[in-house]
């Protein structure tokens, strides 16, 4: 009995380890994000329950435009914009000012910003 207790706490804390954002040092301002735990785990220790990889869009709609290797997104609101590596996992959290956005520094690559891919060359 002992064993299978601490054999579901060490998958908990696994879990809860692998749920931290790894993204935090890139926002200054920490979001929030609602999630249910409970399905969370259940997911994660079920081997025939699917884990969903869903990629976020925006709130609202965007406008973007790659010049060379900087990539020029048009607003009309504040927002959080998630943008995904070619594999679909999170790369950073852009956070977009009302107007225009201007996002340098990208690496090489292929990326997806509100489901749209774009390649920087």
């Amino acid at each position: 009995m002992k064993r299978i207790t601490l054999l579901r706490f060490c998958l908990l804390m696994l879990a809860a380890i692998l749920v931290m954002p790894t993204d935090a040092a890139i926002r200054k301002r920490k979001v929030k994000e609602r999630r249910n735990p409970d399905s969370l785990v259940v997911a994660m220790l079920s081997p025939e329950v699917p884990v969903s990889r869903k990629m976020n869009t925006s709130a609202f709609p965007v406008h973007i435009n790659v010049t060379g290797r900087v990539v020029q997104i048009q607003s009309d609101h504040s927002q959080l914009l998630p943008i995904y590596n070619g594999n679909g996992v999170l790369y950073m959290t852009a956070r977009l000012n009302k107007g225009k956005n201007w996002l340098g520094g990208l690496p090489r690559g292929r990326y997806f910003i509100n489901n749209r891919p774009i390649t920087i060359n």
